[in-house]
């Protein structure tokens, strides 16, 4: 039996289980992995008595809280993975085990619950919540649910308290509603009873709340029950105007998810949604404004498919399942106008993946303009009119984001006089000072790119060329841009990818709208892949999406550039073979720039069919290189561009098939990659 874990009658190996869980946690690496070790082995000699001995950990108030932690999530991953196949067999160890060591299993891990030590309370919910996942579908731990809600109702202890609700809270959201169903009414009524405005603890009040979201599918028939409904719903809203704003947040999250399970018995409450939204949008924290605005989010999302299902059964003559109610519409003249002034509460310094309150505000306007059409035109360009031009960058930016959201719902009719008006000053706000301001223009450009690029043909006022001329000519913005900050030419290349895929050449044809933009487009979105900051903003992977469109729209008027390019292309990916790998991030590198190539190659190598003939041995090698390196991804691309290879050359590529076919049977074995196969 190895040291560290053990059935019951080893003593000394009990007393060796706190060391070993601190040696898992030392920074020496050697330390470390020699307990991991001692731990991994012991599970593979005695899974149960190891894990007797690690509850028992856990449950031990006199253990350093780290340590008892550790044991937790040991045990926990004992008995839980992402893996379907490898949940069935820790499901399956569980059940085999010695119902007296699961016992005491379980005994532990529910007094843990009560522990001082919040480290191990929150271990120990989520072990629960694991043996619950296991054994409450199969009618095993019945006493489970009762001990938990008694807990909640009974206990003195607020600390226990809040751990029975957390442990609550998994368990709803571990196991499918029918399961709970039987103990559905229990649990509603421990959680709200822990949610109500008299609790004086915050902390119970929240795990409550957040137990009641995850709760919320399987109270089906509660919220059914007009009273039972008045009452959960009466609850959540007083936890929207909690003092504590973690309550709020929680209550908020309540109130979106029942907008998407329960929109239907919405009407009723509307009212009283309307005011608690609108207030804490114009004047709460920002983290709970957040919220409050995707309730807008949702509801307008559950319209708008509503509408879809009208459509659809308008179309076969049929009746839909359910109408929709049109709050969004009902409250759209005092909406928008919120959210358009939400729109101008960004934060000057806010890092550039960080979402907030004005960002939120955006993507609800988007949804609004989905649902509503064109009733939300006018209250937008008043909006646009008035701030697009302002001193200060937060109206102007928040103008921009204004258009460019409401582009895609409303009518070509109406947006399209706009969007033409529109795109000289979305130009000149591309080279604004305010790098907020043009990286908002590029995202707006790149939406009309991609929404109305019919009107970039059109003639520019007091021009003699079309709008697209003037964004793609060199010295244009388009490419001017490329140069900008990361963030910036990142929402560039996505406007000319949009714009490239717009403009649809057919199969032959001598020339096309592009060609005579083609060899400069091609160099300025190359350099924009060297860009020794291209790894910030997703600018490198970008910028290679954005070429390969415009590689695939040439038409034979740009072949030659294509011969060309092929050179340039492989000596750029055999140089990714002699980078210097130190760490990890290096690795990474290098396998993403590999894949980016190797979908480069593809493309130009199906542009070229049968021509490839000049290039396909080179292009072979370097492929049959790539297949050297452990990178799944990277195999997939290479294989896909291997592909194209053979299209192009045909039955010479038989000479190629003693080297690559061990690949091929490799890729065809990997069942777990079935895009590869």
């Amino acid at each position: 039996q190895p040291r560290g874990c053990a059935p019951r009658g080893r003593r000394p190996l009990a007393m060796d289980i706190t060391q070993i869980l601190a040696n898992a946690q030392s920074a020496d690496a050697a330390t470390r992995q020699h307990a991991e070790a001692m731990i991994e082995q012991a599970k593979q000699n005695n899974l149960g008595g190891c894990l007797v001995t690690l509850s028992a950990e856990l449950a031990n108030e006199e253990k350093p809280p780290e340590g008892r932690r550790l044991a937790g999530i040991i045990v926990k991953n004992c008995l839980d993975s992402k893996v379907a196949s490898k949940q069935d067999e820790l499901t399956q160890a569980w059940l085999e085990m010695d119902l007296a060591m699961k016992q005491q299993i379980k005994v532990a891990v529910t007094s843990a619950l009560a522990s001082t030590a919040v480290q191990a309370r929150q271990a120990a919910a989520q072990v629960v919540a694991k043996v619950a996942a296991i054994e409450l579908p199969r009618g095993q731990w019945t006493d489970l649910i009762d001990a938990l809600t008694a807990n909640v109702t009974n206990s003195p202890s607020d600390l226990l308290k809040q751990a029975a609700l957390e442990t609550l809270g998994y368990i709803c959201e571990e196991i499918e509603p029918e399961v709970l169903t039987v103990k559905s009414n229990q649990i509603l009524t421990a959680v709200v009873q822990g949610m109500r405005k008299e609790e004086p603890n915050n902390d119970v009040r929240r795990a409550a709340t957040v137990a009641l979201n995850n709760a919320l599918e399987s109270v089906k028939s509660n919220f059914d029950n007009a009273t039972e409904r008045d009452y959960i719903m009466q609850t959540v809203c007083e936890g929207c105007v909690a003092e504590s704003h973690t309550v709020r947040i929680a209550a908020y999250e309540c109130i979106v998810k029942i907008a998407t399970l329960y929109y239907h018995h919405l009407s009723a409450y509307m009212q009283a949604l309307f005011q608690l939204t609108f207030e804490e949008i114009k004047t709460g924290r920002d983290e709970v404004a957040q919220q409050a605005v995707e309730f807008w989010s949702t509801v307008s999302d559950e319209e708008i498919q509503l509408q879809e299902e009208e459509e659809e059964a308008r179309d076969t003559g049929e009746s839909p399942d359910a109408l929709s109610h049109h709050f969004v519409k009902g409250a759209m003249p005092y909406l928008v106008p919120l959210l358009l002034h939400t729109l101008t509460k960004q934060e000057e310094d806010q890092e550039e993946d960080a979402w907030n309150v004005a960002m939120a505000a955006g993507t609800c306007l988007a949804l609004v303009a989905m649902a509503v059409k064109d009733s939300v035109v006018q209250h937008v360009m008043e909006f646009v009119q008035t701030n697009i031009q302002s001193t200060e960058w937060r109206f102007r930016e928040a103008s921009l984001l204004a258009f460019g959201s409401v582009l895609e719902g409303p009518s070509k009719a109406v947006l399209e006089p706009l969007v033409t008006q529109a795109v000289p000053v979305i130009v000149t706000l591309m080279r604004d000072t305010s790098v907020q301001v043009r990286d908002t223009a590029a995202w707006t450009i790149g939406r009309v790119c991609d929404l109305h690029a019919g009107t970039l043909s059109t003639i520019a006022p007091g021009m003699h060329t079309t709008y697209t001329h003037e964004l793609l000519k060199p010295g244009g913005v388009l490419l001017e841009a490329l140069r900008d900050e990361p963030r910036v030419a990142c929402n560039v290349c996505w406007a000319i990818h949009n714009l490239a895929e717009s403009l649809e050449v057919a199969e032959g044809a001598q020339s096309s709208q592009l060609s005579p933009y083609f060899l400069e487009m091609v160099r300025s979105l190359i350099q924009t892949t060297e860009r020794a900051d291209s790894a910030e903003n997703n600018l490198r992977s970008s910028s290679f999406e954005a070429l390969n469109t415009v590689l695939s729209q040439s038409a034979t008027d740009t072949m030659a550039n294509l011969r060309e390019i092929v050179p340039y292309l492989c000596d750029k990916l055999e140089r990714t073979f002699s980078m210097q790998i130190v760490s990890a991030d290096d690795r990474e590198e290098q396998n993403e720039l590999q894949g980016l190539l190797c979908g480069t190659l593809q493309v130009v190598v199906q542009k070229l069919g049968s021509e490839v003939v000049a290039f396909a041995d080179r292009l072979m090698q370097l492929f049959l290189e790539v297949f050297n390196s452990k990178n799944a991804t990277v195999h997939e691309e290479a294989l896909m561009a291997v592909g194209a290879v053979a299209n192009g050359v045909a039955r010479q590529f038989e000479k190629y098939m003693p080297h690559f076919r061990p690949f091929l049977i490799l890729g065809l074995q990997n069942h777990e990659q079935l895009e590869q196969a």
